[in-house]
């Protein structure tokens, strides 16, 4: 497990990671001819069965630990699907930020990712998916066609995706 503190240090090197020649700077957004977003890009806790089911014990501890590891991040926002799952995921760490949970479809993952890119350069976000969503959101974020598979049983990955306003984006793929 990463350190909590660990993780706002790491969020900040993502994003102000530079090319060739720049040097990095405590605002992402000025950095020379490399704006990005920061999206933080987890799937849903453990859950119980069912078509909508709700999170496990398990799950609900690792929605806690999720808001105890972006503690010191500061996000802009917090986006997550319209399950039950995914919102309760989601809700410990916007509370503690003092935000509201964006619902987004999962269905218009396109418009998601350009709506990160777009309105969201010098920030950092939290978006809570399913297995399926978030590594089709990440390849619509970084202008890639990455073949991250998240299995059915794996709730552990902590995608930090740092997305230019146009081009390829990278990646930092941490567990908790």
């Amino acid at each position: 497990m990463i350190p909590y503190l660990l993780l706002p240090f790491l969020v900040f090197l993502s994003a102000a990671s530079c090319g060739p020649g720049e040097a990095a700077t405590a605002d992402p957004a000025a950095t020379t001819g490399r704006e990005v977003a920061t999206v933080i890009l987890v799937r849903h806790a453990e859950k119980e069965p069912g078509d909508d089911p709700v999170l496990t014990a398990a799950g609900t501890t690792r929605a806690e630990q999720l808001r105890d590891m972006l503690e010191e991040v500061d996000l802009a926002a917090v986006y997550a699907t319209d399950t039950r799952r995914t919102l309760a995921t989601a809700a410990p760490t916007a509370t503690a930020h003092g935000l509201d949970t964006q619902p987004y479809d999962p269905a218009a993952l396109d418009q998601l990712a350009g709506t990160l890119r777009r309105n969201y350069t010098g920030k950092t976000v939290l978006v809570v998916g399913h297995s399926n969503t978030t590594p089709q959101l990440l390849n619509a974020l970084l202008g890639s066609d990455a073949r991250l598979s998240i299995g059915e049983e794996d709730y552990g990955n902590l995608l930090v995706a740092s997305v230019p306003r146009s081009g390829r984006g990278t990646l930092l793929h941490l567990h908790y």
